[in-house]
């Protein structure tokens, strides 16, 4: 009986020394995460991606990258991921002669301040106008939002036409409608963020991004660490988390409000922009999984199944064109679809070829 007590105690302490070192451990990384916030934010100033604009009680990140504003003026909205800044660099150069590019981060993004309030589409297009105004940024304006961004650009240039000289959608989201039961469903999909925004928060993230997440070969080593730091930022914020939860409110909303108006619009198709199953083939875009999803309970060949799901696919993007695209433009008005067949981050991928588009459409109302 002796003996066991002992190897009780012994397992005790044990576990107890264990405790107190991860205790120990997470309080260390709470400490570095609490002073690299302030450290990455002066880094983030010092390479020209942080420049903060007062909105009142918190500040939203605006970084310009150059061209004259007496011509036009051109302000990039990013959609829900981080380091949009990073992203948007080569097509912004090559806008530079149309005018003065921006890119405004919403609460939350990129270095913008965290806020307490619902990430409504008003409140976040209300910042935006805000930060636009305090910075001595000039209306009117060519807002050129990719993504989820799509929503609260079409509201704001729906809300106040006036403000707004052109809309320039980059394989945005389109505003549609949405049943109760589907806006339940979505909200139930972000519970699980709150737990990233602990572990961010707690100081986890600043290792893990080091320890276990791959860098990008295309990035310097300057590039990483401003993208790690808007990654942090991002992550940690309950702005985020909002931003999320209302996605499917605020892309309704937009819907239900949208009226035709005569100010200039171009969407930029790209995940939905291809005309054929061939051009899809070339691409190569579907994943091994994509197939398998598409062609479940198909018997054939492997050529077989992979030629069938890319009829599959070519049907549904055909299919989204009618019933997304096509009622979305003509509730806009005065809208141009532009197809440029290629991933979600076409800015990214085709920054020359969407300048040139981009650049025709200036020109058509110049």
């Amino acid at each position: 009986m002796t003996t066991v007590r002992k190897i009780f105690k012994t397992i005790s302490r044990i576990c107890l020394v264990i405790i107190i070192l991860l205790l120990l451990a997470l309080a260390g990384m709470f400490i570095y995460h609490r002073i690299n916030i302030p450290k990455n934010k002066e880094f983030l100033k010092e390479t020209g991606y942080y420049s903060p604009v007062s909105v009142g009680e918190h500040s939203l990140n605006l970084v310009k990258y150059g061209g004259a504003e007496d011509k036009h003026r051109i302000v990039a909205l990013g959609g829900n991921g981080w380091g949009f800044p990073l992203e948007l660099r080569e097509l912004a150069g090559e806008l530079q002669d149309e005018g003065a590019v921006y890119y405004l981060a919403r609460a939350g993004y990129d270095g913008s301040d965290d806020v307490k309030e619902d990430m409504t589409v008003e409140f976040i297009v209300e910042d935006y106008r805000k930060a636009l105004k305090n910075a001595g940024i000039e209306a009117p304006y060519v807002l050129m939002p990719h993504s989820y961004a799509g929503v609260l650009a079409t509201y704001w240039v729906n809300k106040y036409p006036d403000e707004i000289e052109a809309m320039i959608n980059l394989d945005g989201i389109i505003a549609q409608s949405f049943m109760d039961e589907q806006l339940k469903e979505a909200k139930q999909q972000t519970k699980g963020m709150a737990i990233i925004k602990g572990v961010m928060n707690l100081g986890i993230g600043d290792v893990a991004l080091h320890v276990f997440f791959p860098k990008d070969s295309d990035y310097s080593e300057e590039e990483q660490r401003i993208y790690d730091a808007m990654t942090l930022m991002t992550l940690g914020s309950a702005a985020f988390i909002s931003d999320i939860d209302c996605v499917a409110v605020n892309t309704n909303e937009t819907w239900e409000m949208m009226q035709p108006n005569d100010v200039p619009k171009l969407y930029i198709s790209s995940t939905n922009g291809y005309k054929t199953v061939e051009e899809l083939e070339e691409d190569d875009v579907l994943s091994e999984y994509r197939i398998n999803e598409l062609t479940e309970g198909f018997e054939g060949s492997d050529e077989e199944r992979r030629k069938k799901a890319y009829e599959l696919e070519m049907e549904e993007i055909e299919e989204y064109k009618k019933e997304k695209i096509q009622p979305y433009v003509e509730k806009l008005g005065n809208c141009k679809i532009v197809n440029l067949p290629g991933s979600h981050f076409i800015h990214l991928e085709k920054p020359k070829e969407c300048a040139e588009i981009i650049k025709d459409f200036i020109d058509s109302f110049d």
